[in-house]
């Protein structure tokens, strides 16, 4: 509940500070990933952006304004992911492990209709 405050409080600043590339993000999905080196150190948290196809290449290009806006937050870095290459993935065990998160990426990747990849 709190990281989707976190997402949605970051596509607000987004938002008020870059409204084109806000427009851009409304066709991608945003997480914020956790991770941990041992037991015993601090969790570190990325910025996971799931987008599809070609609009991958236009949002890479705003990493720097998109990690600057992420800092801010607390967290360390943007992870950028293509959904589409993740759902269709042979030997991905995300359907089985995380089944809402692979129905969002399957929704995102679905209503994008542009040139075939």
């Amino acid at each position: 509940m709190i990281r989707e405050k976190l997402v949605k409080k970051y596509r607000d600043l987004v938002s008020y500070s870059y409204p084109y590339i806000n427009s851009l993000l409304n066709d991608c999905y945003l997480k914020i990933i956790d991770g941990c080196l041992n037991p015993v150190s601090p969790p570190y948290y990325y910025l996971g952006i799931y987008y599809v196809g070609r609009s991958g290449k236009e949002i890479v290009s705003y990493q720097e304004e998109l990690r600057k806006i992420a800092k801010t937050f607390g967290m360390i870095d943007i992870v950028f992911l293509d959904a589409k290459r993740l759902i269709r993935d042979p030997v991905s065990t995300l359907k089985s492990e995380n089944p809402r998160l692979w129905l969002e990426l399957y929704w995102i990747s679905s209503k994008v209709t542009t040139d075939l990849d």
